[in-house]
This record gives structure tokens, sequence and C-alpha cells, in this order.
């Protein structure tokens, strides 16, 4: 802005001093109209170039741009024409300037925005008529003299000078018009633009009065009064902020604007005065003067008529609407609290009052935030702390506040009522103390106390165990999510076995008190600021403090009175329990930390050891590669990842390879060969033992009709069968299958089910063990005699073969007893009349005490270790299945070692 008025200066200042300039040496005369054109010209660019595209406020501009170019035209015709008669060329002078001035007027008007001329038409119209009748006059008496000089004019000079007064009293009118009528921001604007009017009007009406009557001195000076007139037409411009949406505007107050109501006064003294003057100088004003007097007395009467009409009219609606908004404020449920600058009380609402007990004016010049919770209506305080460094902080921002007790600009405030009783208020904070029309600070309040209490009992229900009152699964991620963010935190997972045990024996409710006094010694065993909760059942968590070595005291101390006797009304139970414990490392998520402890709580059960076990990597590896494998194990089999070894089973009468029993292998294109005692529980647990006993039974029967036959004849074959797989009710369906499919013989077959087997399946076990016999399968009992009931099974599951345990033959030879139950085992099987194998044969002693016992059969490390099929073929070709230890071949062992647990193809081994 300062370097555009300063371009202004540096061209209005020379041509001003060049018309100056002719007023004193006359012969520069063409020269100063000259400047005179020139200056109208660049008036008009300057005004072009100030108005920018897509103003709202650029239009009226442009329009005056275009009526600053008539009088430079009237200039160019004179010049060019030459006229002699002075009157011709005062006309060919005026005539093209007097469109100019109707698009002065027309600019003008169209400054002042059309709501507003609508809105007060019938005010603006008397203003409009007041300021031209008062212009009028005044002009007159500029123009003409205060005496009647009309009467020394010819009529064409009375027609041009009285046109020149008309148009000059129209643009004054309607500037004045624009001063009162315009936006509050853009006042200062339209008072210099008024002023450079006045100037211009003035200028170029004296020019031509002067000219009229012969006063050519005076056509110089006003050339200079013309230039001036100009440049402040485009400082005019320069200074209008315009109307666009992004302009800053001073609200309006509902109040009357004082300049309006003082113009159409100023007018109307100026004509008495016009009168007054006349009078003093001893002529007798003119009648336009009078006339213009007397009508601007009536106008001046009708306008303040008009005025006063629209202060009532706007002094009604004022307050009705202060009315309504009274009641709106007086009947919302919301509590309204206004404090003044000095943050005491300036009004207060009735809910508020009504919500503390108090009356209105009982409030009122009270200081909330004085601290004094003990007071009605008064802050508690804290929050009377939070909300002066809110006030504090935001001070005459004029935006919302709020602090970190809550969000979206709301924060939440406590008062005791007068009752005593403490309330809590939802508080929405708006400083408007930068506003001058409210210079306050509103609190906009709303009673949320009984929402809190709903909260808080909804929150202790759901993060709380309603049995022991500990915090339940909820609650514990709750306080486990924050501490793994630190170092110094440790987790302890213990899992309490026996409640199945009492539940079983004294019910429920027995279990219950058990549970509420296992919780209730966690709680006083840990430190008051660590957390216990109770997860599921009998599992309870302890949320430690401190490292490692400190973790595991405490959970040896959780362990010693987790186990010590439970007294309840219905007896004595004695529980043991198995503690994991994991010490928190930053940056580790709950989730993760949950599951090394749920590692950490497996091993400690596995182990059965009277301590707790702690969280290493190595068991987290270990978790991973269960993982792997479980995600592996499906689809092994057709991958080709799967395959059969097979242990020669050896007759003791001719020492010869009698039988096979085949064993299920996995070698892993990654992690190498896995041991069947791995991935067979897996297997189980992920449901698809099934899959992979069906890929055994089919590749075991293909495989044993290409076996050539032993010493006795064709050789048997055996396999180990699930439970999982017995318990999928498909065994029956499946060996036949495989058996049509290789073309085998049943009864080289020899499908072996475990003791637990049984004791697990029950009835279902010998119904399929019946059928299996009618299809001329045989049925092995395996591991026979570890269980509690062995000999019992003999009478109720229908077998061929009794295969006696390890856990005998190991002792056989050095152990009378367990030479005496071998030798019992035997004499059963004898006369029940069934075939005796002793499994886990590993040295000659155990394999001479077992062939003085009679045992029938005989198979293990001693043998033959486990052999792919080509080895086992070769074996039986090249030694006509002959297997003793001593003789040549007889203990080839082509496959690395197995260790004697090794899992059978069935699941065990």
């Amino acid at each position: 802005m300062d370097r555009r008025i300063g371009w202004l200066l540096a061209c209005a200042v020379p041509a001003a001093a060049a018309c100056a300039l002719a007023v004193a040496v006359p012969a520069l005369d063409p020269v100063s109209d000259a400047v005179t054109g020139l200056a109208g010209l660049l008036t008009a660019l300057a005004l072009l170039a100030l108005s920018r595209t897509g103003d709202p406020s650029a239009p009226p501009w442009r329009v005056l741009a275009a009526a600053a170019l008539f009088p430079v035209l009237g200039l160019v015709l004179t010049s060019t024409a030459r006229p002699d008669p002075v009157l011709s060329a005062v006309v060919l002078r005026w005539l093209p300037t007097v469109p100019g001035y109707v698009l002065v007027v027309v600019a003008l008007l169209g400054m002042v925005e059309r709501s507003s001329l609508r809105r007060t038409c019938p005010r603006t119209t008397l203003e409009l008529a007041l300021f031209g009748v008062a212009a009028l006059a005044v002009m007159q008496f500029l123009l003409v003299g205060p005496g009647n000089s009309w009467s020394a004019l010819s009529l064409g000079a009375q027609l041009v000078l009285g046109a020149a007064v008309v148009a000059a009293a129209a643009t004054m009118a309607a500037g004045l018009t624009v001063l009162g009528a315009v936006e509050a921001h853009r006042r200062r604007m339209a008072a210099v633009l008024l002023g450079g009017l006045v100037l211009l009007c003035a200028a170029r009406g004296a020019a031509t009065s002067a000219t009229l009557l012969g006063a050519h001195d005076v056509v110089p000076v006003t050339r200079v009064a013309v230039v001036v007139g100009l440049a402040v037409l485009v400082l005019a411009r320069l200074l209008d902020p315009g109307t666009g949406p992004d302009v800053p505007r001073r609200a309006a107050d509902g109040r009357t604007d004082p300049l309006r109501s003082v113009l159409p006064h100023l007018a109307l003294v100026a004509v008495v005065a016009l009168v007054v003057v006349s009078l003093a100088l001893g002529t007798r004003p003119t009648a336009v003067t009078l006339a213009g007097a007397l009508a601007c007395v009536g106008l001046a009467a009708a306008h303040r008529w008009v005025t006063a009409h629209e202060d009532h009219r706007r002094g009604a609606r004022l307050r009705r609407d202060e009315a309504y908004f009274r009641n709106l404020l007086h009947s919302g449920r919301d509590a309204v609290l206004v404090l003044d600058g000095r943050l005491r009380v300036g009004w207060v609402s009735p809910a508020m009052a009504a919500l503390v007990g108090a009356t209105p004016a009982e409030l009122l010049g009270r200081d909330v935030l004085s601290g004094a919770a003990n007071r009605p209506g008064t802050l508690e305080p804290a929050d009377a702390a939070a909300l002066r460094r809110v006030l504090g902080a935001d001070a005459g921002a004029g935006t919302d506040a709020g602090t970190d007790a809550g969000t979206d600009g709301l924060v939440t405030l406590h008062v005791r009522d007068a009752g005593g009783a403490r309330r809590c208020l939802e508080a929405s904070v708006s400083d408007l103390r930068a506003d001058p029309a409210v210079a306050s600070v509103v609190l906009h309040c709303r009673d949320v106390t009984e929402r809190v209490a709903r909260e808080r009992a909804l929150e202790e229900l759901a993060f709380t165990d309603a049995l022991t009152g500990l915090p339940n699964r909820a609650g514990w991620d709750a306080a486990l999510e924050p501490a793994t963010a630190r170092a110094g935190s440790a987790v302890l997972l213990l899992e309490v076995a026996g409640l199945d045990e009492v539940r079983e024996h004294a019910g429920r409710d027995a279990v219950a008190a058990v549970l509420v006094e296992l919780g209730r010694r966690l709680r006083a065993a840990v430190r008051g600021d660590e957390v216990v909760a109770r997860l599921v059942g009998g599992t309870f968590a302890v949320l430690a403090e401190g490292d490692g070595d400190t973790a595991a005291l405490l959970a040896d101390r959780c362990l010693a009175v987790l186990e010590q006797p439970v007294t309840t009304a219905a007896g004595v139970f004695d529980l043991t329990a198995a503690v994991g414990v994991v010490v928190v490392e930053p940056g580790t998520g709950a989730a993760e930390v949950g599951a090394r402890a749920a590692l950490a709580v497996a091993g400690a059960r596995a182990s059965s050891s009277a301590r707790a076990t702690c969280w290493t990597p190595a068991r987290g590896a270990a978790a991973v590669r269960r993982v792997r494998l479980r995600a592996d194990l499906p689809g092994a089999a057709g991958r080709g990842e799967l395959w059969l070894a097979f242990q020669p089973v050896v007759s003791m009468a001719d020492k010869r390879v009698s039988g096979v029993e085949a064993l299920l292998r996995w070698r892993h294109p990654e992690l190498g060969e896995v041991p069947p005692r791995e991935f067979v529980p897996i297997a189980e647990r992920a449901g698809v033992i099934g899959e992979l006993q069906r890929w055994a039974l089919r590749e075991i029967t293909a495989a044993a009709a290409v076996l050539p036959a032993g010493g006795g004849g064709p050789l048997r074959i055996g396999m180990n069968v699930s439970a999982a797989h017995v318990a999928e009710r498909t065994l029956v369906d499946d060996v036949a299958g495989a058996l049509s499919a290789s073309g085998l013989a049943p009864e080289r077959l020899v499908l072996e089910v475990t003791e637990s087997t049984v004791l697990a399946e029950g009835d279902s076990v010998a119904v399929d063990a019946e059928a299996l016999r009618l299809m001329g399968v045989h049925v092995a009992l395996d591991d026979f005699g570890t269980g509690s009931s062995s000999l019992g099974l003999l009478t109720r599951l229908p077998v061929d073969v009794l295969k006696l345990d390890r856990s005998f033959v190991s002792r056989v030879d050095r152990d009378r007893q367990s030479r005496a139950l071998c030798e019992a085992v035997v004499t059963v099987g004898r006369s029940l009349g069934l075939q005796v194998v002793a499994e886990g044969v590993e040295t000659p002693a155990q394999l001479g005490a077992l062939r003085g016992l009679g045992v029938d059969q005989a198979q293990g490390f001693l043998l033959s270790r486990p052999l792919p099929l080509a080895d086992l073929m070769r074996l039986l070709r090249d030694g006509a299945g002959q297997l003793w230890p001593g003789l040549v071949g007889s203990s080839a062992d082509p496959v690395p070692p197995v260790e004697p647990s090794t899992v059978r193809a069935g699941g065990r081994g």
C-alpha cells in the first residue's frame, strides 16, 4: 500500500505543480489543459488496474473509471474544434461531461450493499433527496453567488450553468449517501472519496461559472483542484478494503450509526447558513436558496420521523429477541455460568442455581475458583487450579479451552451442593474475554453425576471377577498393557490343579469357597501395589515389580500358599499348582507376554517340579518349532516327506525273522529328521493322525505284499493304532480299504492297540477288534503290564498277541520280581492261546532270560535296529531271514541310531 501511494504522489505532485505554474504564467495555459486531460486518462487506467477480477467491490470502480474519461473527451473536442464564442466552447466541453456525472452517481450508489438499500429504502430515499436539495442550494450559492447573478447571463449560459449546478449537486448527494450507508469498515474510503468528488465538482463548476461570467483568471486555479481531486479518487480506491468474504468486518451491534444520523442535520444546517450569510451580506436570498431551505426543513422532519420509527422497531425487535433468548436460557436443562474479567460470577442460569441448591442472587459476584470447596457452588481446589491454568494459558484467545481431563473442549469439574453432596459437572469452556461485546468466560455445564456413577459401576463389573473380587481377564489386560512399556516388571501365571476332584466330591459351592480362599492368600502374599487377577477357572496371574530373582522368590511364596491345605465347610482339600514366570521386556506386547507365561506354566506342569519355571528363549524357540511342525504336518505325506522303517521280530525257536513292525518317520525339508515322539503328539492334537495312519496302512500293506517269506512262511507286518484313530470309528473301513488296494492277505496284518487306548475308548475298541478278527486281521495288545487292570483286559478284548512292555524286559535278567512277572504273563498267554512278544531287547542277558521263560518272539536293538525297506529285503534275501546275535549281518545298522522309545507307525515306538 505504501509503495502505491508513493507512485500516486510521484504522479500527482508534478501534475499539480504544472497546473499551479500556469496560474502564474498564462502562456502555459495549453500545457495545464493537457496535464489535466492526461491526469484524467491516468486516473481511469489506475482505477481499472486496481479493480481485480472476482472482487465484489470492483464493478462500481470500473464504472467510475469510465466516468473519468468523459471530461477528457470534452477537452479533446474543445481543443480540436476551437469554437470562437465562449458559450459554444463551454457547451462543447460540457455536453460530453454530463453522461460522466450520471455514471458517477450510478457508481456511487453501487458501492452500497443492495440489502442495506432495500432494508432502509424510505430512509435512504429521504436522505438522497435531502442531500440533493442541500447540495443544489450550496452549489448554486457557490457557482452563481449570493445575489441574483442569473439575470446577467444569457438563456444558453443559464441552462449550461444550471446543468452544472444540478450535476454537481447530484454527485455530492450520492457521495453523502454512500458516506452514511456504506459498511463501517469502508467508511474511511467513503470519506476520502467524498472529498475527491467535492474537489472535482467544485472545480469543474467554478471553471464553467468563471468562463461564462468572464473571470478567466480563475480557470487555471480550478485545474489544480481537478488534478488533486483525481489523485484523491485513486487514493480512495487504494483505501477500499473491499466486500469479499475474507475481509474482516466489524460486527453490527444493532445500534443506529451516529454519522448517518448526523449527516442530514449537517445538510440542513448548511442550507440555513446560506440564508443567514446572504442576509448578513445585505443581499436577498435567491428563490433557489429559500426553496432549498424550506425543502430541507421538510425533508429533515420527515427523515427524523422515519428514523424514529426505525429505531422504535429496532428497539422492539431487540427487546423481543432479548426476552426470547432469556426465556430460552431459563428453560434449558444445561447449567450456564458466566464469569467476568476477574473470574467472578457475572450471571448464572436458574438451572445452575438449582443444581447447587442456591439462588442466582447468592451466586452473583462469588469467586468460584477460590478453592473454598465447603461453600455451595464453589469448585474443588484441584479443579479450580486446573481451570485457572486453562484460562491463564488461553486468556484472551477467544477460543474454546479444555484440559487434559476432557476432550473436544470439555473439562470435568466437581462442586458441592447445599446439602454437601459432591456433584460432577461436564463443562464446555468458552473464553470470550477478547470479544468486547462479551468480555467474559462462559461455562456450559451438565450434571453427569449419575452417569459417572453408572460408568464406574459398569467398569467395576466389566473388570472385576464376581467370585473373588480380583481383576478378571479384561482387568488383567488393562493392567498389563502399560506394564509392557517399562522395565522392571514380571508376570506370574499360576494354574491350580485338583479343583475337578473338589467339584466331584464336594460340589460347586466348595470350589467357589476354595477359589475365594486362594485369591485371598495370593493377595496377602504380594505387595499392596501389585496386581493379582483371576483369569479363568483355577488360573491366577500376578503382575509384580522387580527383576527375575525377585519374581522367582515371589513365585515360590505364591506356590507355597497355594499348596497349603484349604479348609472349607465340605472338608479339607490339598491342591497343587504350577507357576510360570516371565520377566517383561520393554516393547513386548501384552499378547506376547501372555503367550510366554503360558509356555512357562506348561513347562512347569510337565516337569512336575516343586519350583516355578521361568520362560527362556529356548522355550520360545521350542514353541515356534511346534507351531512350525503343526503347520507343516498336514500334507507331509503328499510332499513325500514321510517314510517307513521296519524292525524285524525274531522267532525264539528258529532264530529267524517271523515278522516286522512298521515305524513312521518324518524327514522335514528344513528341520531334518523329526523324532516321532515329537511330531506324533502334535498330529494327535492337530487332528491329522488319522490321515497319517491311513497313509501308513496303504504303504505297509503294499510293502508287505512284496516282502519275501521268512523261515516260517509269509511274514506278518505290525502297526500300532493311535487312540485318536480309534476314536474316529473309521479303523475297520480304513483297514479294509488298504487290504483291498494292496491285495495283502488279512492274516499277515497285525494291528497293535495299547492298554491306554482300551481304557480310554472302552467297548468301541472291543467292537472294532472283533470286526478286524472276523476279517482275518490279527490284534495285539501292546505295552501289556503297564496299566492297573491289564489282566482284566484279556477277558474284555479279543486279541491274538501279547507284547510285553520294555519296562519288564529291561530288568528281567537281574530282578527276581520282574522275572516272575514275565513268567506269569507267558503262562497266562499260553493258557489263553496267545503269542507273547518281548519288546526292547537290548542285551544278550535279556535275550537269554526271555528264551528261558519260553517267550515266543522278541524284537529290539540287540537283534536289529529299524531298517528301510530295501535293507530289510536284502536281510531277508541274503540271510534267508536268519537273525541272531553273533551271526554275520544280524545287527546291521544302516540308519542312524534310534532311541528305544521310537514311536511306531500308529503313534508310538
